[in-house]
């Protein structure tokens, strides 16, 4: 992905897949990642990771 500066955007946090998710079912679930910019410092955050798509999940990364 390319920023709007210019820069490439590297990422800095991936989604980890649920625990309680089968092994079998890992393909099927598409995991979001954040971000940065490598030239501004941009972030974007919940960006598709596994597969690209038009409109992206806004997932919490954080565990609570």
């Amino acid at each position: 992905m390319v920023c709007n500066c210019g820069g490439i955007f590297n990422v800095i946090r991936i989604e980890e897949y649920p625990k309680d998710l089968k092994k079998e079912n890992l393909p099927l679930y598409n995991r979001v990642c954040d971000v940065q910019c490598l030239n501004c410092g941009a972030i974007r955050y919940s960006q598709p990771y596994d597969f690209g798509a038009r409109i992206n999940p806004v997932k919490s990364l954080y565990k609570e």
